[in-house]
């Protein structure tokens, strides 16, 4: 009786472990273009803006510029997906960025990452004075403006949720 009770025991705890580790991460269906332009449909910019494309393979002195520049981070090794809008022309600070998160990074990490390291000055003659990042499963929304053009940073993380379809993991 005892050894069958050890072994119900046994493959409980496996059944149990197993589980566990299986544990799914929520996935944004999509490239982050895409996603990016459900953000914006939701919330629409007053200015002409486009993507700009980030190499993410390219680490020359330019390559990682840019990535710095449009991200904060300075490697793309936790990211696998990126999608970047800001204004074509004039003097608006304003920046969506949408990244995948690579399986053996953290998205908060990552998000956090960013928020420390971007520059808000990086626009000639404007600031952003609102700047977020937002998390769901493996994609990390970051966004920063002047808010001055009318909208808020809370607007862009209320649409990223909208776009998800659930429960965001984190705001900072």
């Amino acid at each position: 009786m005892k050894k069958t009770i050890a072994i119900l025991l046994a493959i409980t705890m496996l059944f149990t472990l197993n589980a566990c580790r299986r544990k799914k991460t929520a996935h944004l269906d999509g490239t982050m273009q895409e996603n990016a332009n459900k953000i914006l449909q939701a919330n629409p910019v007053e200015f002409m803006g486009d993507f700009f494309p980030v190499d993410l393979t390219d680490t020359s002195e330019d390559g990682l510029w840019a990535l710095k520049n449009a991200t904060g981070l300075t490697s793309a090794a936790e990211i696998t997906d990126l999608a970047v809008y800001e204004p074509m022309t004039g003097s608006q600070a304003f920046s969506l960025v949408l990244a995948r998160v690579a399986e053996n990074a953290d998205a908060k990490t990552v998000a956090q990452k960013m928020k420390d390291n971007i520059d808000p000055n990086k626009w000639i003659c404007v600031r952003a004075d609102e700047v977020k990042a937002a998390g769901y499963g493996d994609t990390v929304m970051f966004v920063m403006l002047d808010s001055g053009l009318g909208k808020t940073a809370q607007s862009y993380v209320d649409a990223f949720q909208n776009v998800c379809g659930g429960k965001l993991d984190f705001v900072i």
